[in-house]
């Protein structure tokens, strides 16, 4: 059966129960709503959704195996406290068909949190405490060979620029180490930078950081402008080529409602242009479905082009309704 894993952080989110309107600062308090949330997380909820619909639609390739063809294990991989609150993201992420066997619990840790507040335009504002989440304690203690040795077999493995920031200089090496020796096995290793400056001590670090990343990479989802931001590129064929450079070896730079360029170390190269979307009410995790979606399409054999468009439609039923996990029912191949 094929196995992929999801490796990150997912954060207790606290978020109001309605628009603050109000000038006065007290008003941040009062009826709030408790949930949770992580854009690997997000991914690995979609890659589970979309392998789901793909193989219930015949969708899958022709010459897919029968291990292609089923929904397999999708493992999501982080570290938590042992505190009620881990305890229920746990137990809410296996509601939702994943795997969390591999989650490392830490008696003492407890998980990232933050707050999101809306004023009366819609606008989002965010407030974090994740400086002493236990997803930063991942790899202590020598724990990537512990990790190391539980991925092997597995088949894909994601991560994000998230998954890396998170983590000190040292530790990131480990993580390096890891999926160097991973992929020198098979397991292929998906990657999206999803930029963060405010989660990296400078902008060096954090390009050091995805140098070293490029190439471990089979599989590279950036998204234009973030990457425009920090690298400068001047067009998304500009980042696919920048990526593919530094030894990526399949390249899709997402562009919201402009089409999606892709570009592989065999020599494919193109666009494709997503479906228009009528009413966009929620972008919170447009990219994090397009990635699960995407990687639950070629895992199952489809052509790059096909996937990327299943995975736009999937990604334009998810900014066409509320929150961050958009049910199966109202997702569309």
């Amino acid at each position: 059966m094929t196995k992929t894993a999801f490796i990150g952080e997912c954060m207790i989110e606290i978020s109001a129960a309605s628009p603050n309107t109000s000038a006065e600062p007290s008003s941040a308090f009062g009826p709030a709503k408790l949930s949770y949330a992580g854009d690997t997380l997000n991914a690995a909820v979609y890659m589970a959704r979309a392998s789901k619909l793909i193989v219930q639609q015949g969708k899958a390739a022709a010459n897919a195996s029968s291990n292609e063809r089923n929904d397999g294990v999708i493992s999501y991989v982080t570290a938590l406290g042992t505190d009620p609150y881990s305890q229920a993201m746990i137990s809410a992420w296996q509601n939702d068909g994943l795997d969390a066997s591999l989650v490392r619990q830490i008696d003492g840790e407890l998980p990232g949190l933050y707050a999101i507040q809306t004023d009366a335009s819609g606008e989002r504002s965010f407030s974090y405490w994740r400086q002493n989440a236990a997803a930063r304690q991942l790899l202590k203690n020598g724990y990537e060979k512990t990790l190391g040795g539980k991925l092997a077999g597995y088949g894909m493995v994601y991560l994000s620029g998230i998954s890396l920031a998170i983590l000190t200089d040292e530790d990131r090496a480990k993580l390096f180490a890891m999926l160097a020796t991973l992929r020198k096995n098979g397991t292929r290793v998906c990657f999206d930078s999803n930029h963060r400056p405010r989660l990296w001590a400078d902008t060096q670090t954090a390009t050091d950081a995805y140098a070293a990343m490029a190439p471990l990479c089979d599989i590279l989802m950036p998204t234009f402008d973030d990457e425009a931001a920090l690298f400068g590129d001047a067009t998304p064929a500009d980042c696919a080529k920048r990526w593919l450079d530094a030894g990526a070896g399949e390249v899709i730079v997402k562009n919201g409602a402009l089409p999606s360029t892709y570009i592989t170390q065999t020599g494919e190269t193109g666009t494709v242009t997503p479906p228009r979307i009528e009413r966009v009410i929620d972008t919170t995790s447009a990219g994090d479905s397009f990635n699960g979606s995407y990687l639950a399409a070629r895992q199952q054999g489809i052509d790059i082009e096909t996937a990327i468009a299943i995975a736009q439609k999937i990604a334009g039923c998810v900014i066409g309704a509320r929150g961050a996990l958009v049910d199966i029912d109202h997702l569309v191949l």
